[in-house]
């Protein structure tokens, strides 16, 4: 870099503190519990950014008089548009060729992160079923992190405006002012710590007023973490002497930054009402201690340290991508060693994307025009390649439609009485079953379907699982239509817990949907189809954290909790018995084995879901003649396919195929066989 271009001095230290920031968020977004509030990391960039860019603006001023907008985007348009670009574009070459799927929003989201708007599209995009099944998971799009780098390019258009006016407002107002007035009021200083103290107050009462997801997404609830980081360039570039006291103000400020990221919880906490930007004085400190001499700065600056810095942009880019394509599942490892393998992999890619592309273009420096003019070109090719290579929201059929349920008609008058085919019948009649079954006694083995008079008829209840797994028995049931027919009444998010409130729900009204549809649709859909068995299927529902009101937050370890699930459960089965169904066949659905993010790892705990199978089975040792239990788990688990991620690719639910063979091999028997009691 030129002498011309080094308009700040540089300090290893401030790249030891991104290196720290960074690090934050890759632990926090590698699923381990104890760094539950890693995202903190993010505000102290935001603070970081604001401390240097408007250090440069402010060197740039007294050098020259003025601030050069043009020269000023050039730059920023060179340091941070050609690794976004590359992530931005193997993301799409991976979307275009099926490789996420799952996340029906991508095309959405690559093209807010190409424009820059990527948290106005969190905010203002209207999510899908896929969406919200996604978050309920702990599962992010390969690009969910382009919000914060959003945030930071609003605030780099806008900035330097900002400045270039409080300077020229200054200009005028001390052309009329003697020259010992000069220094106070200062319309500079005035204006940047105006700013900051109004968007420090505004954060609370945008969570308050428009919510967590604004408090966390939106510009004007974050950009007070960037303005302390602007106020705090403004103090020191005043004071050119600096105190050696300064020093001491660095370990308490990143011990604050160690405490929030290790205390303050994944989904709520300080950080969803609107207090990280009081949470950014802690890394003002630090950035204000390590600028004089002290052996924390000289930590910081430490080769190592400061070069992991350096890439520290790349890092947080490639990161997610990455660590959405290296799941346990294809890599093989989990815990520790799955980080190892996706930190190596996200290290490499970020030195690589430094060597090869952003350093030779950050040397580039042909004048302030062209760059914009390139900047501006790859954007606009980027983002038309995006809209033409990756398919929007809804333009294809999702996974859990592919297999449609066939729809029973509703009934008038009586049915003939359930049974299986009688033996002199059964000499002609077809196998409705062609599967070979296993060993009697086997915990894998295949159920035969046993042959009917009439086709059984089945409506599946449950949340997302069972819509899958409902799926699975229509596909077959569509090979099978003398045997059996299956409605699917279950919708995202229901369980059979009704009571509490589930704290990861945020925004998101599952419960609401769920009482809609038990209350309302399903005692009228019962009452026309009038079904031989209700199959009942939750996985993750029914054993997340809930609060009470008289229990406070309680987790499914707590007996509180159990008698909580045992009552709504009851009271599932009486309002059945009520409706007029004869047989329930209460599904024991496997835990997942998702990739969970954060707060969400708690959900593989196998305890978890042993609560509820308990509870499950003690209801049908207590109604014996209404409910019949389908461990599903154990013969998933005897089959092998129990960490089988070809059978459930998102940890959770069923491919098309392993529904079907599912239902071929277990359900179809297992379903028939309790309608028949």
């Amino acid at each position: 870099m030129s002498s011309e271009q080094r308009t700040l001095e540089y300090q290893p230290a401030l790249d030891g503190l991104r290196a720290v920031a960074v690090a934050l968020v890759l632990v926090f977004h590698g699923g381990f519990r104890w760094m539950t509030g890693g995202y903190v990391g993010v505000s102290v960039f935001f603070t970081l950014s604001g401390y240097l860019i408007t250090s440069l603006l402010l060197v740039e001023h007294e050098r020259t008089g003025t601030v050069r907008l043009g020269r000023f985007y050039a730059r920023r348009m060179k340091r941070l548009l050609p690794a976004s670009t590359v992530c931005v574009a193997a993301v799409t070459v991976a979307a275009a060729g099926g490789a996420f799927d799952e996340f029906p929003g991508l095309r959405r989201d690559l093209l807010g992160a190409v424009f820059q708007v990527a948290n106005w599209v969190k905010l203002v995009g209207d999510a899908s079923y896929a969406d919200l099944t996604n978050a309920s998971l702990g599962r992010v799009a390969p690009l969910e992190h382009y919000w914060s780098l959003a945030i930071e390019e609003q605030f780099y258009w806008v900035w330097p405006v900002v400045v270039l006016v409080l300077f020229r407002l200054r200009g005028r107002v001390w052309n009329r002012s003697a020259p010992g007035d000069r220094r106070w009021p200062d319309p500079v200083t005035v204006g940047v710590v105006a700013l900051t103290v109004a968007s420090v107050a505004a954060a609370p009462v945008i969570a308050s007023v428009w919510g967590a997801d604004a408090a966390y997404w939106a510009t004007p609830a974050r950009v007070g973490e960037i303005l302390i980081g602007a106020s705090l360039a403004l103090v020191l570039h005043v004071v050119t002497a600096r105190p050696g006291w300064l020093a001491w103000l660095a370990p308490p400020g990143l011990a604050v930054v160690m405490w929030a990221a290790l205390t303050w919880p994944a989904g709520s906490g300080p950080a969803y009402e609107g207090w990280l930007p009081v949470f950014a004085v802690a890394s003002a400190a630090v950035i204000a201690g390590v600028q004089v001499p002290s052996p924390l700065q000289r930590v910081l600056g430490a080769r190592p340290v400061a070069w992991t810095g350096t890439i520290s942009y790349g890092l947080y880019l490639y990161h997610w991508p990455l660590f959405a394509v290296l799941t346990a599942d294809r890599v093989g490892l989990d815990g520790v060693a799955l980080f190892g393998v996706r930190l190596a992999a996200t290290v490499a890619a970020a030195a690589m994307s430094s060597w090869a592309v952003e350093l030779p273009v950050r040397r580039w420096n042909p004048g302030w025009r062209r760059p914009l003019v390139a900047g501006a070109s790859v954007t606009a090719v980027l983002g038309l390649a995006v809209a033409l290579a990756v398919r929007p929201a809804g333009s294809d059929v999702a996974a859990d439609d592919a297999a449609a349920a066939v729809t029973l008609a509703p009934v008038a008058g009586s049915l003939a009485p359930l049974a299986t085919v009688a033996p002199a019948d059964a000499t002609n009649a077809a196998p409705t079953s062609t599967v070979a079954t296993s060993t009697e006694g086997d915990a894998g083995a295949d159920v035969p379907v046993p042959q009917v008079v009439r086709p059984v008829r089945v409506v599946v209840v449950g949340d997302s699982t069972a819509q899958h797994t409902a799926a699975g028995l229509a596909a077959w049931a569509v090979d099978h239509p003398d045997t059996m027919q299956v409605t699917d009444a279950s919708n995202a998010g229901c369980g059979f817990l009704r009571s509490g409130r589930v704290l990861t729900d945020g925004e998101i009204d599952w419960q609401g949907q769920c009482d809609e549809l038990l209350d309302g649709r399903l005692p009228v859909l019962l009452a026309d189809l009038r079904p031989d068995v209700v199959v009942l299927m939750v996985t993750m529902r029914d054993v997340e954290d809930r609060e009470w009101p008289d229990d406070g937050v309680v987790d499914p370890f707590d007996p509180r909790y159990r008698d909580h699930l045992l009552d709504d459960y009851r009271a599932m089965a009486d309002r059945l018995r009520a409706a007029g169904v004869p047989r329930i066949a209460w599904v024991l659905a496997p835990r997942p084995i998702s990739p969970f993010q954060g707060e969400q790892v708690k959900m593989l705990d196998p305890a978890r879901y042993e609560v509820m199978y308990g509870v499950i089975e003690q209801v049908a040792d207590e109604q014996p003649d209404l409910v019949q239990v389908v461990d599903l788990r154990a013969w998933i688990e005897a089959t092998g396919h129990g960490l089988d991620g070809g059978w459930r690719p998102d940890g959770l639910h069923w491919t098309d195929a392993a529904g079907r063979e599912l239902a071929e091999r277990y359900l179809a028997g297992s379903v028939v066989g309790a309608a028949l009691g």
